[in-house]
């Protein structure tokens, strides 16, 4: 096996800092979900708290997205990290006062630091990593994701129930802090300048939009990802409804370790299965599997169709995502991913708030299962709709060879 990838000191720091951050991150999340149940009943009232920090989100993701291609990525990262160590603090007043207002306050510090973030890591990963191993390097990059959400989640399940949310959040901001100093350690390679000597003033958002439309095989991808972005926007409530329809408050605990697990297991295959298949018809047909597993999870009150359904789900997690993100990295110019991240990010959180809000409405009105099914249908639409598109205009991407680099 070629091992280049992991002696990619640039990759390793990026690396360890998603371990660091994402651990970070769900430690947070599942003390604000702590929080939440405590001051807030209603499961529509927990969904339009956490829309706050997604729309502020939205709002700047243009012009973060403007950053990351402007200037240089080391800096942004840093002052994004920088500027994450304040949410915990925030979340300090926030338990002192019993505050709702100062938790949004923490939350909206928190995606908008990610809103800069995420966009960034992932324009710089192909300055760091060449053509051939970006697939490989996707799937290290999301199994890293996933392995940082199941120590979180696991962790902060424990923390919160041994621990006061004081010291949880004091652990979330220790580990915020390392991550910057982390970063500091980082060399990313600066792009090549164009001919033009005022670049800098010719870098707007509103460029992406003719690339979106000129290229159909982005459309789809972003098309699928935003269908399955419904559910993931609700993933937190579905889990928390789970538990309590089933009288099984370790469900979640089981849910999030088995979903994280088999999303760790199926991506050590990614690569090799996957291969040079092409990304666009390969994504497409992992739409079906997710429209399995929302189905399966319809038989809410049943435990082993529950777990084996995010099993399901968790297994085509890890192929359809590192897939998607290669092929944006792949018909996507160098010095355009910046802004194209910060727009697909853009997108997902306004995806996001829609799913909160439906999800909990959801849940409210007509329940769990029958908003699962219709979950479904809906999945197998889009499955179908984009594989007839890929069929029609004769979609081909796939992963450069050995031995070339990316194309800007």
């Amino acid at each position: 096996m070629n091992h280049s990838l992991f002696r990619n000191r640039s990759f390793l720091v990026m690396m360890i800092g998603e371990a660091i951050q994402g651990g970070g991150i769900w430690t947070s999340v599942v003390a604000n979900l702590q929080f939440l149940k405590s001051h807030v009943p209603s499961d529509l009232g927990k969904s339009l708290i956490l829309m706050c920090g997604l729309f502020l989100g939205v709002l700047i993701s243009p012009q973060a997205g403007v950053w990351a291609d402007r200037y240089d990525k080391k800096k942004i990262m840093l002052i994004s990290g920088l500027a994450r160590c304040l949410a915990p603090v925030v979340m300090f007043a926030a338990l002192w006062y019993g505050s709702v207002a100062l938790m949004l306050l923490s939350v909206v510090i928190m995606q908008v630091s990610a809103t800069v973030y995420m966009p960034t890591v992932q324009a710089a990963l192909p300055f760091v990593v060449p053509g051939s191993e970006l697939l490989k390097a996707n799937s290290v990059f999301f199994n890293v994701s996933t392995i940082a959400r199941i120590g979180g989640t696991a962790a902060a399940g424990v923390l919160v129930s041994v621990m006061n949310l004081y010291t949880v959040y004091a652990l979330s901001l220790v580990l915020y802090a390392m991550l910057f100093l982390l970063l500091t350690q980082l060399k990313i390679p600066q792009a090549v300048p164009s001919a033009s000597s005022n670049k800098r003033e010719k870098i707007r958002f509103a460029e992406l939009f003719p690339l979106v439309r000129r290229e159909p095989s982005i459309l789809i991808a972003l098309i699928n990802i935003g269908v399955i972005t419904l559910f993931l926007g609700g993933f937190n409530l579905l889990v928390l409804k789970f538990s309590e329809i089933q009288h099984k408050p370790e469900l979640m605990g089981w849910i999030y370790s088995l979903e994280g697990t088999s999303i760790l297991i199926a991506g050590l295959f990614a690569k090799r299965v996957i291969g040079a298949r092409n990304l666009v018809t390969s994504s497409t047909l992992f739409m079906f599997v997710f429209a399995v597993s929302f189905a399966g999870m319809s038989f809410s009150e049943s435990s082993v169709a529950v777990l084996g359904s995010y099993v399901v789900f968790g297994c085509a997690v890890a192929f359809f995502f590192p897939m998607l993100t290669t092929l944006f990295q792949i018909k996507v110019p160098k010095e355009s991913q910046g802004r194209f991240f910060s727009f697909r990010g853009m997108l997902d959180r306004i995806m996001f708030q829609f799913a909160l809000l439906a999800t909990g409405a959801c849940l409210d009105w007509i329940g769990i299962s029958s908003y699962l099914l219709a979950l479904s249908f809906l999945t197998v639409l889009s499955g179908m709709v984009t594989w007839v598109m890929a069929r029609r205009h004769s979609m081909d991407v796939r992963q450069p060879v050995a031995g070339n680099t990316l194309e800007g």
